[in-house]
């Protein structure tokens, strides 16, 4: 047993002796998602799982032709969920809100690929509507009646028309009767249609086109810039390249093209462009939003 026990010893001395003097070279490991493996964009729930499904399909059929790779959509339950994904690296890709973006971003290693023009500008007013046959003309004719807001990290159905209440001298929880938080601009439009909210503040009243005419917008809030499309910084580097490139270029290639055309149809989408081109144009947003206090 001496023996054996001696020779155990000694062998592990010498294989430990390779290594300190020179063993295999330290490896350097970047992250990579394997050709076969999906790429998942996540999106905030701005509608609801089915309509958003059709308004992102075709973003998603065209990034799979020029990626050669599946990419599957991933709906999420509220804004702060789909920086949760993201954070925990279980989602490649995510198209938050502008709002969203700003206050769910941290310290976090992402970065904005890309936004659309839609409508021609790369910035949008949000909406407060109310049924067209109301009484209400003004937001101060809401006072002591139901509110309805999509997300606290909704760009256009929270945080812009909380900075335009407070610039109107309006404390919402005082203000209203009561405020409600609905996940969904189309929920929101629905709740005013039947009458369950007097008020809501959403991205446009067109999410409900069979019933839009039955809204009348009485205040628009922004202006705001479009949504950002952003991606995960320690993705392979190869990867980042071909899904931007795609993004960018998408209205120059006959494939991209092809889609735009239902993303005009859908959404008014005409191309991406650059966080730069979009910064250049709306400069003094980050000050500004920053600098509001919201009274809520």
């Amino acid at each position: 047993m001496k023996i054996i026990f001696s020779a155990v010893v000694l062998m592990m001395l010498i294989v430990a002796g390779w290594f300190i003097a020179g063993g295999p070279a330290p490896l350097t490991l970047e992250p990579v998602i394997d050709s076969a493996t999906p790429v998942l964009m996540g999106v905030i729930p701005f509608l609801q799982p089915d309509k958003l499904r059709e308004q992102m399909q075709p973003v998603c059929l065209y990034l799979e032709k020029k990626l050669a790779r599946p990419v599957h959509f991933v709906a999420v339950s509220d804004y702060e969920s789909l920086a949760r994904l993201l954070e925990l690296k279980k989602i490649h890709m995510a198209w938050f809100s502008h709002a969203s973006f700003e206050k769910l971003k941290a310290e976090n290693n992402w970065r904005v690929i890309c936004r659309p023009v839609q409508f021609g500008s790369v910035l949008y007013d949000g909406q407060i509507v109310v049924r067209q046959k109301s009484e209400f003309n003004t937001i101060h004719d809401l006072r002591g009646h139901i509110f309805a807001y999509v997300d606290r990290y909704s760009g256009s159905g929270f945080y812009f028309p909380n900075m335009f209440m407070t610039q109107n001298g309006i404390k919402p929880l005082e203000f209203f009767s009561r405020v409600v938080f609905t996940q969904s601009h189309r929920s929101s439009i629905l709740g005013v249609l039947d009458g369950t909210y007097d008020a809501a503040a959403v991205f446009s009243s067109n999410l409900v086109s069979e019933s839009a005419e039955n809204l009348r917008v009485i205040a628009r809030t922004g202006p705001i810039p479009n949504d950002p499309v952003v991606i995960r910084e320690d993705l392979e580097t190869v990867l980042k390249t071909k899904i931007e490139s795609a993004m960018l270029l998408m209205h120059e290639d006959p494939d991209g093209i092809k889609y735009l055309k239902i993303l005009k149809e859908l959404r008014g989408t005409e191309k991406f462009v650059s966080e730069q081109e979009v910064r250049s144009v709306f400069k003094p947003l980050a000050n500004a939003s920053d600098s509001q206090t919201i009274n809520y």
